[in-house]
This record gives structure tokens, sequence and C-alpha cells, in this order.
């Protein structure tokens, strides 16, 4: 889904943000592209599902320190502020669509259902042949 958020008074540029849900949310529950200003584009955005409620985690690297930096990231309150609202609403915003949360109760139903249903006898004959040779 796609949201547009435009800072108004604050003179921060526009963000444009296009979310898409994991199949299996547990600590992740979606991932999101924004694009600021219609001139520099993010992607690999994650939302977390925390304590305290979900939150952005820009992109990142593992360092040879072991520590994970932002690649990029805001450098000013104001638009760390401006990107994480967009982000978090974009993400409330495709929560609240009923085709997407009855696709992913739906995926996790099938996923259930699915490890609990025995394997087809023709999987049972495939790996019994490969035993024989």
């Amino acid at each position: 889904m796609k949201n547009s958020a435009t800072p108004e008074t604050s003179g921060l540029p526009g963000v444009d943000v296009k979310v898409y849900p994991v199949k299996e949310p547990d600590k992740l529950l979606a991932y999101a592209s924004a694009n600021i200003g219609g001139c520099f584009a993010v992607n690999n955005i994650r939302i977390y599902n925390s304590e305290k409620g979900p939150f952005v985690a820009m992109p990142s690297r593992k360092g040879q320190d072991g520590q994970y930096h932002d690649i990029c990231c805001p450098t000013t309150k104001e638009m760390r502020e401006a990107l994480h609202g967009a982000i978090l609403g974009a993400y409330q915003k495709e929560m609240e669509r009923p085709s997407v949360r009855g696709t992913l109760k739906e995926a996790a139903g099938a996923s259930k259902e699915t490890e609990n249903r025995p394997a087809p006898a023709k999987a049972a004959k495939r790996t019994a042949d490969k035993e024989a040779r």
C-alpha cells in the first residue's frame, strides 16, 4: 500500500511510503520503502513489534565489531519523526484493510494446517524409491 505524508509547515520534504506485510508476523511485522521528496528512495526499512508497540528500523549492515550500523538515516529529529510517522501510519492503514488481515490470518492458518497434514503417498513412494537405489 502507498501512503503519502507531506509536512506542510516544517519545510521538510514529502514522504511516500509503500508497506509490505510479512505473511507470518512475529517480531518482524512488515518491510517498507520510502520515497523522500521524490528524489531519494530508502528500501529495506523494517517494522518490528516490541513491548512498547511497533517501531521502525532503518536499513543496516553488521560491522566488523559485530554491531549493526544504519546505512542511511535522517539527520534531524524532525525528519526522523516525519519519516517514522509516515511509515507507521502506512503500516496501520495497511493493517486496517480487510483483505490484508484476512490474507495474513489465512496464511498463518494454512501453514499450521500444512504442518499437521500427513505427507502424500507419492512423496513417501519417491523416498522409498530413492532409498532403494
